[in-house]
């Protein structure tokens, strides 16, 4: 459902924020990891984290996809010309499809490999498919590693774009998807 109003609604927002610190976390998180060898206590501690976590997020992202499409409140056009409301579009449109792939892709080196998500010891979400997609399972976890590099890149490129429309154009680009009234300009 589309408006002309001047802000996105609350649970747009909420899943926006959530979901881009969650982002952040988990590739943060990953990235330190990595700077340990392996058996190093702070590389392994943190790796049971990753999968629960990327596989919470990932139904986040889903219900902010379902949401967006279906039930969300959207703001009409911020006034930007035509080349900045294309850029916009084609960057939105990359995080969506970048949110969605990069975890399927991380599920489909998991289940290929036969392995499980375990859930801290509470459950393991386990789907044996090695059978049926083991052969593209370590090609699946390149993609998952360069789809993570791609996220961030885009994830920079967008909060980028909002700090320029906040601290040069000055305009209420920002203050769209922040949970204040919409009526004074945003603080930062």
């Amino acid at each position: 459902m589309t408006t002309d109003q001047q802000k996105y609604d609350r649970m747009s927002v909420a899943l926006h924020w959530i979901i881009g610190l969650g982002i952040i976390l988990l590739a943060g998180t990953e990235l330190f990891r990595q700077e340990f060898p392996k058996g190093h206590f702070l590389r392994e501690g943190l790796k049971p984290i990753h999968q629960p976590l990327g596989t919470i997020l990932f139904g986040l992202i889903l219900v902010r996809v379902t949401w967006r499409l279906l039930l969300a409140k959207v703001p009409g056009g911020g006034g930007e010309g035509f080349w900045a409301a294309l850029a916009a579009k084609v960057v939105h449109v990359a995080l969506y499809a970048v949110m969605i792939a990069l975890p399927l892709a991380g599920l489909v080196y998991v289940f290929g490999s036969d392995k499980g998500v375990d859930f801290f010891g509470m459950f393991t979400l386990a789907v044996p498919l090695k059978g049926m997609i083991g052969g593209i399972a370590k090609d699946a976890r390149e993609v998952h590693e360069t789809l993570g590099v791609a996220i961030l890149v885009l994830a920079g490129v967008h909060a980028g774009a909002a700090l320029v429309h906040y601290y040069m154009f000055k305009d209420r680009v920002l203050a769209r998807m922040s949970f204040g009234s919409g009526r004074d300009r945003m603080v930062v």
